[in-house]
């Protein structure tokens, strides 16, 4: 079959070629480094001006002529998603669908479906337009019925991305107005842990599953904390899994996802889950590890396996352990010291992705949640014996940051 790739992704490419397909790239200029390593493991690449327009994506496969059939449309790119699904409707090839799509991206078309379908959702309410005053922000919120604190944020974006907490009026004016666009999602603040679920639908059920717990809600990356995630060990937290499942079965059917991975995040407790967005594609940092190592599946190729037809190779679950990860924070300005052989030396650790080299400049992870200079991996005998070596990740990093130079010492 010829697939098309948005976006690269070396495990979606290692996937399709061991299914023996044909396959074109389509890349933003940005991501030129990542198709050079790609590019002898492809049939052809073209470039796109941007994925979220379907113009773009469909212009560069005519650009390709001539080639075979496309028989699928695949990515595992978040802004990519609703334009790769209406590029696999304009090609008769198989994707999910644009109608599928867009209730998976637009946050204010899948809180209204999960609404209207009785799944538990924060309330909320879209801003379809810029506010011009406090006073206006009042009125909005009068008649919105929503109260603070609030969370302000786009509807289409992703990695936590522009998005704030508010608290008063001017608060939630200046986050309202610092939107691309005009319009934002509003929702009510909501306390307590926050989770994530991350599996396969095919045919309208789960064929495979992971539930995993974040140490603080995504928000604490707005104020110097790393995501930290432990994913459940399913023969040692059944209960948790059957909860779990339950909510993410009915949140897929409302937004009529049958066939296609997921990433559902979410509020509470067992038994009392909140859906705050779900997103048709694999989770980021290393949810991909997670899976392969909890659940016995390789969720990113298997996001291109669930639309070509292949078989999604199975092993055995996890029984007795449990594995967390975090992404190694950063100290915004100055210049990466970790290197993955310190981090490796900590107790419990077991992989180390390192994703800055050492001595670049550090971002600043309140631009995105994913956003660090690397991701390392913990296996332990308990839930609570992982967060500690989490921590103790997180802590060597911070020490190794506090003796590291800033950019301008580098001249």
């Amino acid at each position: 079959m010829h697939v098309v790739l948005v976006g690269p992704r070396a495990e979606i490419v290692r996937g399709l070629r061991a299914d023996g397909h044909e396959i074109t790239l389509l890349y933003e200029p940005g991501h030129r480094e990542r198709v050079a390593a790609l590019r002898d493991q492809v049939d052809r690449v073209c470039a796109v001006d941007s994925y979220r327009k379907v113009e773009s994506l469909w212009s560069a496969v005519h650009h390709l002529e001539p080639m075979n059939p496309i028989g699928a449309v695949v990515t595992t790119t978040e802004w990519a998603v609703v334009a790769t699904a209406v590029l696999g409707q304009l090609t008769g090839a198989r994707s999910i669908s644009p109608v599928q799509a867009l209730a998976c991206r637009d946050k204010g078309v899948q809180k209204k479906r999960w609404n209207a379908a009785g799944v538990p959702t924060t309330a909320w309410r879209v801003l379809c337009n810029s506010l011009e005053s406090e006073a206006e922000a009042e009125r909005w919120l009068a008649e919105s019925g929503l109260r603070f604190p609030l969370v302000v944020k786009p509807l289409a974006e992703g990695a936590s991305k522009s998005v704030k907490v508010a608290r008063s009026l001017g608060e939630f004016a200046t986050a309202a107005n610092s939107i691309d666009g005009g319009r934002a999602m509003v929702e009510q603040f909501v306390e307590g842990r926050e989770w994530h679920f991350d599996g396969i639908v095919q045919d309208g059920k789960l064929s495979a599953f992971m539930v995993s717990r974040y140490s603080e809600p995504l928000l604490c990356t707005k104020y110097g904390k790393p995501i930290r995630s432990i994913a459940m060990t399913p023969a040692l937290h059944s209960d948790v899994y059957d909860s779990a499942a339950d909510l993410a079965s009915r949140a897929l059917d409302a937004l009529g996802l049958t066939t296609g991975v997921f990433h559902l995040e979410v509020f509470g407790e067992p038994g009392t889950f909140v859906a705050s967005e779900l997103a048709c594609r694999p989770g980021g940092g290393i949810v991909g590890e997670m899976t392969e190592r909890v659940i016995g599946v390789d969720i990113y190729e298997a996001s291109a396996r669930v639309i070509t037809g292949d078989h999604i190779p199975r092993w055995a679950e996890e029984k007795e352990w449990i594995h967390g990860w975090t992404i190694l924070p950063t100290a915004p300005g100055k210049l990466n010291r970790v290197e993955a052989g310190e981090i490796m030396k900590i107790p419990g650790v077991d992989k180390v992705i390192m994703r800055l080299e050492r001595g670049s400049t550090m971002r600043d992870m309140a631009d995105a949640s994913t956003l660090g200079v690397g991701c390392a991996a913990v296996k332990a005998r308990s839930v609570d014996e992982c967060q500690r070596m989490i921590d103790a990740v997180v802590a060597a990093v911070e020490r190794i940051h506090d003796h590291a130079p800033l950019e301008a010492a580098r001249s």
